[in-house]
């Protein structure tokens, strides 16, 4: 079987053991679609276009990089392309398309249906209207991989996908391997698209996934200067890392993910967080609240887990990521962590500035609604506050793009959840407030989330395994905490402080095994 990219169109032939024949092959004739990206001034933007067969037409399948250098085969999917400024051809069997044009959650959606004939070209100009107002906000993807480990991209293509998505900060963390995605972007002219920042996720199967950033590459040494990843405890991993990059960030990834998830192999107790395996290092900066598109069920795991760490007083900031290894069906950029900034994102980022306010929290994570939380009109995530009298004034500004369908708000106060609103947008409307006051009688931290209940799709194309909206990539975003001060000294004291209780790690990590012999 032969397969003449985009590989919907196939052709098979025989071969005898015995007979040797010629055997002819015509590639088959395509019809041509040239795309255009505008912004709502006519000016060219980067964006995505992602194409779907309508049936009987199949969905293209795009050519891969290098397949055979990969050893990969070639990606599992691939039907999204991103033209540049001048525009893209594309070449597409004849049949009938559902064309669909995006720049991820703050721009609108565009989508048309075309037929196309072979020997035929037509001209697509789409324009995107940017729907939410992200000022103060940069928005930030710190989980990312290329070829460089055991991504199915090249770094220019990982780029590339990176800013179609309306991601300002890519931060690349292959497996125990220091990605340098500088050269790329300076080749490619896009440093005026995209802040790039090199990492390492330190991969210890079995114990942990985390990433350390911002690193610096070391092109003469062995995997760019990453750390001895064979090491037997965490402890000693994170202080390598910490040797290397002092002032960096550690983040713990996909915690709760089987048997690669920190807390699944320390035995973190998932239910009220009170007991732990008597190696775990609590010395962790931040930690995915959001690993992918997916709200539940590991994710809702992480997040129950960060509630019960700020009850007992460990603040560990949520950021969310794409943990993207593809293009598609893996899309950078959901989840992504936006992070309060006052300034331009290009060409003079400020990243010490930025990584500090992402270390204390000042930020949200998000798969699509956009999120501006106050409290008494000046505070936001990861400040702290004194209010004696104990009157706290509530506002949260919901921003979303057409595509993105937000009807649940909920506010949670040292890990209750003491607010639920509905909210009902009409069809065309793209924002609304929601306001509450509250009563405290202690110290208090605050934090909001808002969800909805229609996929992501086509933008995200990562379907629910089961077809339930319990395992579906349905609209999240959940806020760092606000910490309210109430008796006046200084500081936030939590609803149940004290140390988790300490028990031995099992050799196993299986969860099921985990369950019948912990003891919690």
């Amino acid at each position: 079987e032969i397969h003449w990219f985009p590989a919907t169109s196939q052709q098979s032939f025989q071969v005898s053991k015995t007979e040797v024949k010629p055997v002819k092959f015509r590639r088959p004739r395509h019809g041509k679609i040239t795309v255009f990206l505008r912004d709502s001034q006519g000016k060219p933007i980067w964006g995505k276009v992602t194409i779907h067969g309508i049936y009987p037409t199949p969905t293209p399948h795009f050519q891969p990089v290098n397949p055979r250098l990969t050893g990969r085969n070639w990606e599992t999917f691939k039907n999204s392309c991103f033209p540049p400024p001048e525009g893209l051809t594309i070449e597409l069997p004849p049949g009938g398309y559902l064309i669909t044009a995006s720049r991820g959650p703050e721009y609108s959606l565009v989508s048309e249906i075309i037929e196309v004939v072979e020997e035929t070209s037509t001209n697509l100009s789409f324009t995107l209207k940017k729907v939410v107002d992200s000022s103060g906000w940069i928005s930030l993807d710190p989980h990312l991989h290329t070829l460089n480990s055991d991504g199915q991209v090249t770094i220019e293509e990982r780029i590339k996908s990176v800013i179609a998505e309306g991601i300002q900060v890519a931060i690349a963390t292959d497996h125990n391997y220091i990605t340098d995605y500088r050269p790329a972007l300076n080749k490619l002219g896009l440093t005026n698209q995209l802040t790039v920042i090199s990492g390492n996720e330190i991969t210890h199967g079995g114990l942990i996934h985390y990433n350390s950033y911002p690193l610096n590459p070391q092109p003469n040494l062995p995997l760019m200067g990453a750390i001895d990843a064979t090491k037997n405890r965490v402890s000693e991993l994170f202080a390598a890392s910490r040797r290397q990059a002092p002032q960096g960030i550690i983040q713990v990834n996909h915690p709760r993910s089987g048997s690669i998830g920190y807390f699944n192999t320390h035995h973190l107790d998932p239910k009220n967080g009170e007991a732990v395996s008597e190696d775990f290092d609590f010395s962790f900066d931040v930690m995915e609240g959001m690993n992918g598109p997916f709200p539940r069920p590991n994710n809702a795991q992480a997040i129950k887990d960060w509630l019960n760490f700020l009850n007992k007083g460990y603040y560990y900031p949520l950021v969310g990521s794409s943990d993207a290894h593809t293009i598609d069906r893996g899309e950078p950029g959901y989840s992504r962590t936006y992070v309060a900034y006052k300034g331009q994102p290009f060409p003079q980022l400020d990243l010490q500035k930025l990584l500090l306010n992402l270390k204390k929290g000042h930020s949200f994570i998000t798969n699509g609604p956009f999120l501006h939380f106050r409290v008494n009109e000046k505070a936001i995530p990861g400040d702290l506050i004194t209010d004696q009298d104990g009157q706290v004034k509530i506002e949260v500004k919901i921003q979303r793009a057409p595509w993105v369908e937000v009807n649940k708000i909920v506010v949670i106060a040292n890990g209750q959840k003491i607010r639920q609103s509905s909210l009902n947008f009409t069809r065309d409307q793209l924002s609304t407030t929601f306001a509450t006051n509250l009563t405290i009688t202690k110290d208090t931290y605050l934090v909001v989330e808002v969800s909805g209940e229609r996929s992501l799709f086509p933008v995200v194309q990562r379907l629910s395994r089961s077809g339930q909206a319990e395992k579906a990539a349905l609209p999240y975003a959940i806020t760092n905490p606000v910490f309210i001060d109430f008796d006046g000294n200084g500081r936030f004291d939590p609803p149940y402080p004290g140390s988790l209780k300490k028990i031995p790690r099992l050799k196993s990590i299986s969860n099921k095994k985990t369950k019948n012999k912990a003891k919690y």
